[in-house]
C-alpha cells in the first residue's frame, strides 16, 4: 500500500498543477522571512486554492483534502517567490529565466537601454509597473499632471528624478501616494534626506542616492547631465570621488541614520557593478543563461571570458564605483537602512533571474544575514510598496513560492537551488522552463524616438512651415522579430487619441541605397501619418544594423507581413483591422509578393513599382549583376524561377482579389519601365480586380513634378478603402 501511494505522489508531482484545484506541497520546511528560525515550520504542508494560500502548518496538525494534488518537497525549503524592484523583461525568454530563478514579481522598467515591457509573456512573473516622473524640470502642475497621466496608463510605484524642486516634490509625493502610487527617488535638485522627510518609499541606486555626501557643485553637475558617458563630466568626477566619500565612515553613517529614522528603503541594485568586482563567476556558465541572449543585454559580459570589454580607463573607473559601493551600503545597512533588492537588469551586463542572485551575494557582502538577505526580497518590499498578496507565506496570500533543495538560511547562494517555482497554484518545473523559447513574429524589441533632422527645424526648434504635419506625429526608431531575425524599422504615431488605422510602408533600393533616411522618415512616412494613420516600415532584414541578408523579394518579404502581428501588438495606438500598404519602386514589388500572402490589406498603393524583374535585367543589367546576383540565394543556379518569382504582371491572379491597387508611374522613370505597371493594370483588368493606374506625364522615378498630387492620390484611396471602409465597385460591364 505505503508503495502504491509513492508511486501515486510521484504521478502528480510531475503533472503540472492549475490554479484551480487545491494544491498539497508536503515534506517541506518553510522560511519565513521577516521571522526569526523560531518560527519556520520543519516538516510542514502548504495547502492553495485557487491561487491563494489557504492553510501552513505542521504535517501533523494538518488534513490534506481529498483528491488534492500533491507536490513532494522531499526535504526541501519553500520560500516566498522572490521580488526583483527594479528589471526589464523582454521575451518570453527572460520570463522564464526569472522564473527559473525564482522570481515571481519584478517591477518593471522600461527605457532605451531596457528596452519594451513584454506584458504578453506566458508564464510570466508578475509585472508591476513603473512610472516616471521629473526626468524634465516642469512646473508643478504639470508635474501633477504627469503623474496622473502616469496612474491612468497602470503605473504601480512612481519613479521621481533628477529635476523635481524640493517644494514640488512633497506635493507630489502626497498626489502619488492618493493615488496608491508607492514612490521611488532617483534625485539631484532635491536632497535625499529631504526627499526622505517628505515621505518618498524608497531610494533606487548607491551612486545616486550617496550623492548627498558629495560637494553642492557635483550634485548639480550630475542634475544637469546624469546620464554623461565622458569620464570628465560632473557625474564621473562624483563617480571617482565615491571610494573618497565612503572612507568618511562617520559621515556615512550619520547619513544612513537619518535615511532609516524617516523609513526610507534602499534599493542599492549592486548587481550592476557585479562585473566589475574581482573574484565574479562568468554569468553565461549558469543554467540558466542557456536562455538568454546577449543581443538583449545592455554591454553583455564576454560570454567566453565573462568579462567586460570595456577600455583600459573605463574598465578602471568602472571597478573603483563597484567596490566604493559595497563600503557605501555597509555603512548604511550599519546604520540601520532597510534594503530592498533590485537586480537593474538588463543593463551594464546584468541578466534577467540571474542577477538578482548576484543582488543577494551583495547584501550579505554588505552586512546581510541570508535571512535577512531573503527579506529584501520578499517581505520588505511587499510592506515598502503595498503589495499585501505576495511576500509572505500566509493564509491568504498568493501562492507564489519556490521550492529549494538546499536551504537558504546557511548560505544565500542556496536560493539559486530552485526545484521548482509556483505562480498563483500553478507548479512550473525548472527543467521546463529552461527549454529555449523563439520569438514571436512582430514582436517589438526596441523603441525609441527618432531625433528630427536639424535641418527640418527652425531656430527655435519648431519645424519648419513646409513640415509642419511633424508637429502632430510621433516618431520612433523599433527592432522587432522576423523569423527570428532583429530587423530595424520605423513606427509613426499620430499624436491625437487613437487607436488608428493603418499603413505599411515599403521602401524601395536594396541595402543601405534606398533605406528609410531619417529625412525620408521626417518628409514622406511622417506626412503619411499626418493623414491619421500609424505608419510602419521596415528596413528590411540585414540593413542598418538589422540581422539576417535581404533577398530581394525572398524570405525578406516575411519582414513585411510580420509588420502585421506587431500592429495587432499595439492595440491603443493601432487599429489592426483597418490597415493599407504602400510601396514605392522595390517596395512596389514586395507589396505585390505581400499581397499574395495576405488579404488583411483594405488598399495597396504602388509608386514606380517593379512589376517585371525578367524584362527590366534586359533594360539595366546592373541589377542582374550587382543586385540580384548578390543578394538572391543561388542566383545563377535558379535564374528563370527567381525571375519569375519577382515578375508579378506573369501572376495577376496571386494578387488579393479583395485588395484594390492603386498604381502610379511616371512616363519619363528609367529606373523601373513605365510598361511594368501599365502591363500589371492589363492583367487586372482581364481578372476584373479592383485597380486604378495613373500614369504621370514627363514624370520621373519619384514622380518628383508631382509629388503633391501623387500623395493626395495616395491619401484619397486610403482614405477610401481602408479608414472609411468604402465597399468595392461593381466590376463586371454596365451602365449605357
Amino acid at each position: 500500500m505505503k508503495s502504491l501511494i509513492l508511486i501515486l505522489m510521484v504521478l502528480l508531482a510531475t503533472a503540472p498543477a492549475s490554479a484551480s484545484e487545491t494544491l498539497a506541497i508536503i515534506n517541506a520546511t518553510v522560511i519565513h522571512a521577516e521571522t526569526d528560525a523560531a518560527q519556520d515550520i520543519s516538516n510542514a504542508v502548504v495547502l492553495v486554492e485557487a491561487g491563494r494560500i489557504v492553510a501552513v502548518g505542521a504535517t501533523s496538525e494538518m488534513q490534506i483534502p481529498q483528491g488534492a494534488r500533491i507536490l513532494d518537497a522531499e526535504g526541501g525549503f519553500v520560500v516566498p517567490g522572490l521580488i526583483d524592484c527594479f528589471a526589464a523583461l523582454n521575451h518570453q525568454g527572460q520570463a522564464n529565466a526569472y522564473l527559473a530563478m525564482g522570481v515571481t514579481t519584478i517591477l518593471g522598467v522600461e527605457s532605451t537601454r531596457r528596452g519594451l515591457l513584454d506584458l504578453d509573456s506566458d508564464p510570466s512573473p508578475r509585472i508591476r509597473l513603473l512610472g516616471e516622473v521629473g526626468f524634465a524640470a516642469a512646473s508643478l502642475s504639470d508635474l501633477l499632471q504627469e503623474v496622473d497621466a502616469e496612474k491612468a496608463s497602470g503605473a504601480d510605484v512612481l519613479l521621481l528624478m533628477y529635476r523635481i524642486d524640493p517644494e514640488q516634490m512633497q506635493v507630489i509625493v502626497e498626489r502619488a501616494h492618493e493615488m496608491g502610487m508607492a514612490v521611488i527617488g532617483e534625485l539631484a535638485r532635491t536632497r535625499y534626506e529631504d526627499a526622505a522627510a517628505l515621505g518618498v518609499d524608497a531610494f533606487v541606486h548607491t551612486t545616486r542616492y550617496s550623492l548627498d555626501l558629495a560637494p553642492e557643485n557635483l550634485r548639480r553637475g550630475v542634475e544637469a547631465k546624469p546620464f554623461s558617458n565622458d569620464l570628465g563630466s560632473a557625474k564621473w568626477q562624483y563617480y571617482q570621488m565615491l571610494p573618497e566619500l565612503a572612507a568618511d565612515t562617520e559621515a556615512v553613517r550619520s547619513y544612513g541614520k537619518k535615511i532609516a529614522a524617516a523609513g526610507t528603503a534602499l534599493i542599492p541594485t549592486l548587481s550592476l557593478g557585479y562585473l566589475d568586482r574581482p573574484g565574479h563567476a562568468n554569468p553565461w556558465d549558469d543554467p540558466v543563461a542557456a536562455i538568454l541572449d546577449p543581443r538583449d543585454i545592455h554591454w553583455p559580459a564576454d560570454q567566453t571570458t565573462g568579462e567586460h570589454s570595456y577600455p583600459k580607463d573605463k574598465a578602471q573607473a568602472y571597478r573603483t564605483i563597484a567596490q566604493a559601493e559595497l563600503a557605501l551600503d555597509a555603512g548604511y545597512f550599519g546604520a540601520g537602512c532597510r534594503y530592498l533588492t533590485g537586480s537593474g537588469s538588463d543593463v551594464w551586463g546584468t541578466m534577467p533571474g540571474i542577477s538578482l542572485h548576484h543582488e543577494l551575494e551583495a547584501l550579505v557582502a554588505i552586512g546581510h544575514t541570508p535571512r535577512q538577505a531573503l527579506a529584501a526580497a520578499t517581505i520588505n518590499p511587499a510592506e515598502v510598496f503595498g503589495w499585501d498578496e505576495v511576500g509572505s507565506i500566509e493564509p491568504g496570500k498568493m501562492a507564489d513560492l519556490v521550492v529549494l533543495a538546499s536551504d537558504p538560511r546557511l548560505d544565500v547562494k542556496n536560493l539559486r537551488d530552485v526545484k521548482q517555482t509556483v505562480l498563483a497554484g500553478t507548479v512550473l518545473q525548472r527543467s521546463e522552463l529552461l527549454v529555449p523559447k523563439p520569438l514571436d513574429n512582430g514582436q517589438l524589441l526596441r523603441r525609441q524616438s527618432m531625433p528630427i533632422p536639424p535641418e527640418l527645424m527652425l531656430k527655435e526648434g519648431g519645424p519648419r512651415k513646409t513640415e509642419a504635419h511633424l508637429n502632430l506625429v510621433d516618431i520612433d526608431e523599433i527592432t522587432y522579430i522576423s523569423d527570428g531575425l532583429r530587423v530595424e524599422a520605423h513606427l509613426i504615431v499620430p499624436k491625437s487619441p487613437g487607436p488608428h488605422p493603418c499603413i505599411i510602408y515599403n521602401r524601395g533600393g536594396n541595402r543601405e541605397f534606398g533605406a528609410n533616411s531619417p529625412m525620408r522618415v521626417a518628409r514622406r512616412l511622417a506626412k503619411f501619418a499626418s493623414w491619421g494613420y500609424v505608419v510602419v516600415a521596415s528596413q528590411y532584414r540585414g540593413n542598418m544594423g538589422g540581422e539576417g541578408q535581404e533577398e530581394f523579394g525572398g524570405a525578406d518579404v516575411h519582414d513585411v507581413l510580420n509588420l502585421i502581428p506587431l500592429l495587432e501588438s499595439l492595440p491603443e495606438e493601432a487599429d489592426a483591422s483597418r490597415m493599407g500598404m504602400i510601396g514605392f519602386s522595390r517596395g512596389g514589388l514586395m507589396t505585390y509578393l505581400a499581397l499574395t500572402g495576405t488579404e488583411r490589406m483594405k488598399a495597396a498603393a504602388v509608386v514606380s513599382g517593379v512589376g517585371d524583374s525578367r524584362s527590366g535585367i534586359k533594360k539595366r543589367p546592373d541589377m542582374e549583376t550587382h543586385v540580384y546576383a548578390e543578394l538572391i540565394p543561388n542566383y545563377w543556379e535558379v535564374k528563370q524561377e527567381a525571375l519569375l518569382a519577382r515578375s508579378p504582371v506573369a501572376w495577376p491572379e496571386r494578387l488579393c482579389p479583395t485588395t484594390p491597387l492603386l498604381l502610379l508611374h511616371g512616363t519619363a522613370d528609367w529606373r523601373v519601365d513605365p510598361g511594368e505597371s501599365m502591363s500589371l493594370a492589363r492583367g487586372l483588368l482581364d481578372l476584373r480586380r479592383p485597380y486604378r493606374l495613373v500614369m504621370y506625364e514627363g514624370a520621373d522615378h519619384g514622380l518628383s513634378e508631382y509629388r503633391e498630387e501623387a500623395y493626395e492620390q495616395i491619401r484619397s484611396w486610403m482614405d477610401r478603402y481602408v479608414r472609411d471602409g468604402e465597399a468595392l465597385p461593381d466590376l463586371e460591364p454596365h451602365g449605357d
